[in-house]
């Protein structure tokens, strides 16, 4: 996932050669024990550092130059047809099984934790700036990298869209993610509340449909730790 290359890049820029918080032994350590005993080193890694999705240029563009090399390792194979490979960058809903396999890694992410959501979506609660902001960090992630499809996933609330005033707004946000050519959003328009209590009363919410990250499902028939990963993804129109 871009995010969490370019948040793990960047954590370790500062941590160990910037700011020399921690030394790149010390690091190692952290990370080896998942954070064992140490939660205030885990707390300034994981929300007083710079992440992807808040619009800073340095940050995105690590996880630029990662997408770059990837994207041209990719299409030096061939599949079974004698084509080239092709580089995705999505997850449907493997981000949560994917990161179950992945150790804890320098962003503050504790090892077995979901990974990013999309592909090019920044990491659930980490972009802070607003929706705008992070549509311009995704925009610097040339799509063209993944020839095999790209995808972002957003989620507002319904108040979000409450007046005609609203409902403009957002359309000149539509336009504005085409002008920026993001080849692929999805959106999500519920409350966090209602998702928790949609775990807690199934029964009461068979027809509440999800997108998760590709496709369409009932909410109520995920695994819990999808759900449980859907419900922490960032909110916008809390203000």
């Amino acid at each position: 996932q871009v995010a969490n290359v370019a948040d793990t890049l960047a954590a370790i820029k500062l941590s160990v050669f910037d700011e020399k918080i921690i030394t790149a032994q010390n690091l190692m350590n952290l990370l080896t024990s998942d954070f064992a005993n140490d939660e205030i080193t885990r707390q300034t890694l994981l929300t007083h550092l710079p992440k992807y999705g808040n619009d800073i240029q340095w940050v995105y563009e690590s996880g630029l130059r990662w997408a770059k090399k990837f994207a041209n390792k990719i299409c030096t194979y061939s599949n079974a047809r004698g084509g080239k490979c092709h580089t995705g960058f999505y997850t449907v809903s493997a981000h949560v099984p994917m990161g179950q396999n992945v150790a804890a890694t320098a962003d503050g992410r504790f090892a077995g934790s979901p990974l990013a959501d999309g592909g090019l979506s920044a990491v659930y609660g980490r972009d802070i700036n607003g929706p705008t902001a992070l549509l311009h960090s995704v925009s610097r992630i040339d799509s063209k990298l993944g020839s095999n499809g790209t995808l972002l996933n957003m989620k507002f609330l319904p108040s979000f869209f409450s007046t005609e005033q609203d409902i403009r707004k957002f359309s000149f946000f539509l336009k504005g993610l085409v002008k920026l050519k993001i080849s692929h959003v999805q959106f999500n328009v519920v409350n966090k509340e209602d998702l928790i209590k949609a775990q807690i009363e199934p029964e009461k919410y068979r027809n509440l449909t999800i997108r998760v990250a590709g496709y369409t499902a009932y909410y109520t028939e995920l695994a819990e730790d999808l759900q449980n990963e859907i419900i922490k993804r960032t909110e916008y129109g809390t203000n």
